[in-house]
């Protein structure tokens, strides 16, 4: 028996356009991290009929692979801050030290004041001082500065420069 129906033709499918379609969309629920795969396979995918879903996979890829580039842009910039902030920690070291060598240094300033009567004229003049306590970090001598009232005094660092009058002076002052 003859077959008079008319041959049944599949639909053509675009097999690389739904494939780039779902790892476009698994790469937008993983936070774009396949994104850009589904992004390439879209648009291989774009050359052959029907284009539906490609044209799918290539808007979920864009929009994947835009996260991806926001997080990557997130963490260059949050990478900057953390090496700015660390530059600036650094810088700050040579500070705190002096501070910190003038803190120990105050309590022998006042005990050779208590006992000689007047302050020394340089550090070095205290008794059990080490070479190291006698400069700051920037191997400039601490000086010691009576204040006007004469119950108190300053130890000054000259700071980086070396220089008075600069802007980079460390005082720490001591008062009875």
């Amino acid at each position: 028996m003859p077959n008079n129906y008319p041959p049944q033709y599949r639909n053509p499918s675009n097999g690389l356009g739904i494939a780039g379609f779902i790892v476009s969309l698994v790469g937008l629920i993983s936070c774009g991290l396949i994104a850009p795969v589904g992004l390439i396979m879209s648009i291989i995918a774009m050359r052959r009929e029907p284009r539906g879903f490609a044209i799918a996979g290539l808007i979920l890829g864009i929009l994947g692979s835009l996260w991806v580039l926001v997080a990557v842009v997130f963490v260059i910039v949050m990478g900057g801050l953390v090496a700015a902030a660390a530059a600036v920690g650094i810088a700050a070291i040579p500070h705190a030290a002096a501070l910190a060598e003038m803190a120990q240094l105050a309590p022998q300033v006042e005990q050779y004041r208590q006992a000689n009567g007047t302050l020394p004229a340089a550090v070095s003049q205290l008794p059990n001082v080490t070479n190291e306590q006698i400069t700051d970090p920037w191997g400039n001598a601490y000086l010691i500065v009576p204040d006007a009232t004469g119950n108190g005094f300053t130890l000054v660092s000259m700071g980086p420069d070396g220089q008075p009058s600069t802007g980079d002076e460390i005082d720490f002052r001591s008062t009875r």
